[in-house]
């Protein structure tokens, strides 16, 4: 693949607990092209650790194993997949998490939407608004397995080659508030494999009807740009243009139409500035029936002057 895929999403961190969700979120990996490097997380909780560095506490073995165990799942040519085991006596999972994937310089977090015991809280508690909010990494989020609405609905339709441009990228809602970095525009540099695009846009404020039907106006007439680009650079494209709650109508939409991924991006300067890293990233992630992709800052070549300085 070529630099900027590999840019984009070339090292994944999958935090499991050995959950089918888990699974499911692991066999979906080899759906994102460019993967080259695959780090396997488990984090336990140990109240009391002993101090003897040399005494390995059971649990710890035991998950080692049994992440040596799924290593099989995810055999891919060229691509090391790398277990880790890291045993906490407190703080917060999500704090670990992106611990990791700071040493471990990795693009995109990769995890299912529920789970067991306690990773399965990450996105039914704090865990899941701390990663969404604070989080470093873009976060791929994966609904529960076997969910109505899933694209293609079963774990082995997501078992593809990393290369194939097809399964999680067949077709993308695009949401985007306009801002700068624009999102639709960050999708033709940095995910050229996309299948087909649906540009979406939600007007949520106006203090009259003529201040909304204009914003609808403006709304469409820039969306019909970003369509034409699109259609430019080989990917097909159409758009849609809302007025009401962000969330609920990035819900609605994504239930109407046969998308195979949600994109969002983490910040914005617009109506969704508070509300993607708030009210409408946490119900869409809660909520949604597919995957969804969340963009993080630094976007784009600002992510290869990170990894540059990490190294």
């Amino acid at each position: 693949m070529g630099g900027k895929v590999k840019a984009m999403f070339e090292s994944v961190l999958v935090p499991v607990d050995f959950s089918e969700n888990s699974r499911a979120a692991l066999s979906s990996v080899k759906d994102i092209p460019g993967v080259r490097k695959i780090v396997l997380l488990h984090v336990i909780y140990n109240r009391y650790p002993s101090r003897d560095k040399s005494v390995v506490d059971p649990a710890v073995r035991k998950a080692g194993e049994a992440l040596d165990e799924m290593k099989t799942l995810i055999a891919l040519p060229g691509v090391t997949v790398t277990p880790v085991v890291r045993e906490i006596s407190g703080g917060e999972i999500s704090d670990t998490i992106n611990r990791v994937a700071r040493e471990l310089d990795i693009s995109v977090i990769v995890m299912s939407r529920r789970g067991e015991g306690i990773i399965g809280t990450l996105l039914l508690g704090s865990v899941a608004s701390d990663l969404v909010r604070y989080g470093e990494r873009d976060l791929l989020l994966l609904p529960p397995s076997g969910i109505a609405g899933m694209n293609r609905g079963n774990i082995q339709a997501a078992v593809l080659p990393a290369t194939t441009p097809s399964g999680l990228f067949d077709r993308v809602m695009v949401c985007t508030d306009f801002s700068d970095p624009e999102i639709a525009m960050l999708c033709l540099g940095f995910l050229p494999w996309i299948g087909r695009a649906s540009l979406f846009h939600a007007v949520t404020s106006g203090s009259s009807a003529e201040e909304i039907n204009e914003g609808v106006v403006q709304a469409t007439a820039r969306l019909g740009e970003l369509q034409a680009a699109f259609v430019r650079h080989g990917i097909m494209a159409d758009s849609k243009v809302v007025v009401g709650s962000a969330a609920e109508e990035i819900l609605a939409f994504s239930e109407q139409e046969d998308l195979s991924l949600i994109l969002l991006k983490s910040l914005g300067k617009k109506s969704l500035i508070n509300s993607l890293i708030g009210s409408t990233s946490a119900p869409v992630a809660r909520n949604a029936r597919k995957p969804v992709l969340i963009l993080k800052p630094p976007f784009g070549s600002a992510k290869d002057e990170r990894r540059s300085r990490n190294e």
